[in-house]
């Protein structure tokens, strides 16, 4: 796909009065800092489309923050409310939770909401049926009527447009932006991924494909950002920051360039989402001098059948290794998400994929082994595939799956009682505002880690330091 414009609007259409909703999508005490980056973008689309817009960003817990109900009633009547529902980790219980909050604004104050992001379009027949949405809105997918009223009508084209190009966040004031100088503020750089994993939901409301935006743009916004609010962190909300070998190095040269030139460079602390087969050696110390600090990488499997057959993906392991190296030696942390729990795993799988995650190093792995676990979302190829098993567990807000070997369901059952009985009640009281509690969760992780290995006959890791294991 070729790179994206820049949206401009010349002639609005019927102005709306407008209740962008960025709701709080993980409810344990860490991610507090983090902005709703793409809701704010959708904000200063909003408004330079000639909409009235007013951003709640409850996602961000730095500060206190108004609840929707509060909004509605001290400054609607709004023509309607647009969600930004983004990561399917909320998919479950959080997701319910959010869909009561919108079904009582609908009933209680007559406003229409739309929903916007990933999420809101693979769940949106379910959102629908619970009354708490009225029209999803994407490129690639149409999943609900469209709407009659002309006001609504142009909001959701105009917001289904901010997909399609990049808004500068350059007008927004300092009220548009509230936040502390320690947020953790997402920008974006491209659109989509490359790949096309079964499971993901992230070009629910794209359709697939990669495309990306002007890099040269997205620092004029972090520059601005900066300038606002203090900021020093961000975070390329990207799903996939490179797209190709040679476009991840263009962009992470265009990317120091640009920083370099507002004497940036190496002031702010950048991390990104990358797949590892975007990235050389030579790239990720580009990247370096730029100053990202964290790559997150999808690593998903150690066993090839599982990563190819399962999860369709394309990785070569090898090269993750090299480039996990160079990583290493730049010293950027990389963070790498895990599926250790699927419907087909056997104890054989997981004895080799726990040795091999030895090997690559627990500690990049941020995922307790119990949450370890292939998140079924509705629309998803993982989902069908499943279903045709005849291994899944459906409900409303709730996708889940059997294992089809007993011996694999019972550890997994002995695991979950272990962290339900160890681990949560621990969490519960965390919070990433007190320094300790960082290591109170990395030794929750080494014991689950312990007991895990132990149980199924593997050596007992030796422990460097709190959060590493090798």
């Amino acid at each position: 796909m070729p790179a994206l414009r820049t949206v401009t609007f010349t002639q609005p259409g019927p102005r709306g009065w407008v209740l962008l909703y960025a709701p709080t999508l993980y409810e344990a005490g860490f991610k507090q800092r983090h902005v709703d980056g793409e809701a704010l973008a959708l904000h200063a689309h909003l408004q330079a489309a000639g909409h009235h817009s007013v951003l709640l960003d409850a996602y961000y817990r730095a500060q206190h923050t108004l609840r929707l109900e509060d909004i509605l009633t001290e400054q609607g009547p709004f023509d309607a409310v647009i969600v930004h529902l983004w990561t399917s980790d909320a998919y479950g219980p959080r997701l319910r939770t959010i869909a009561d909050e919108l079904a009582d604004a609908r009933s209680g104050h007559g406003v229409p909401v739309i929903g916007f992001g990933p999420l809101a379009v693979s769940a949106a027949a379910e959102l629908r049926g619970h009354g708490a949405l009225d029209h999803a809105i994407g490129l690639a997918h149409t999943r609900t009527p469209a709407p009659a009223d002309p006001v609504i009508a142009a909001l959701a084209v105009d917001a289904a447009a901010h997909l399609t190009g990049h808004t500068p966040l350059t007008a927004l004031s300092r009220a548009d932006v509230p936040y502390l100088p320690d947020a953790v503020v997402s920008v974006s750089a491209s659109r989509g991924c490359r790949s096309r994993c079964t499971f993901c939901a992230y070009n629910a409301d794209l359709g697939g494909g990669w495309s990306e935006l002007p890099m040269t743009a997205a620092i004029a916004d972090i520059a601005h950002l900066h300038r606002l609010t203090g900021a020093t962190r961000f975070a390329f909300a990207d799903s996939d920051f490179g797209g190709t070998r040679a476009a991840c190095q263009y962009r992470a040269l265009t990317l120091l360039d640009q920083l370099q030139q507002r004497r940036l460079a190496g002031r702010l602390r950048l991390s990104i989402n990358v797949r590892s087969e975007t990235l050389t050696p030579a790239t990720v110390a580009i990247l370096a001098e730029a100053g990202v600090d964290v790559m997150l990488i999808g690593v998903e499997s150690f066993n090839p059948t599982t990563l190819h057959r399962l999860y369709g993906k394309k990785q070569d392991l090898d090269h993750l290794r090299a480039v996990v190296a160079a990583a290493d030696a730049a010293d950027i942390t990389t963070v790498a998400s895990y599926i250790l729990w699927h419907p087909w795993q056997t104890l054989d799988s997981l004895r080799l994929e726990l040795a091999a995650i030895d090997t690559f190093g627990r500690h990049r792995i941020p995922q307790f082994m119990a949450r370890s676990c292939l998140l079924v979302i509705p629309g998803t190829v993982a989902e069908a595939q499943i279903r045709a098993a005849d291994l899944l567990n459906a409900a409303p807000f709730h996708r889940s799956f059997r294992f089809a070997e007993p011996d694999a369901a019972e550890l997994y059952e002995a695991l979950s009682a272990w962290f339900i009985g160890n681990a949560a009640p621990v969490l519960a009281g965390l919070s990433e505002n007190r320094p300790y509690d960082l290591t109170t969760l990395a030794e929750l992780k080494i014991a689950e880690w312990r007991w895990l290995t132990t149980t199924l006959g593997l050596p007992v890791p030796v422990v460097e330091a709190a959060g590493t294991v090798s």
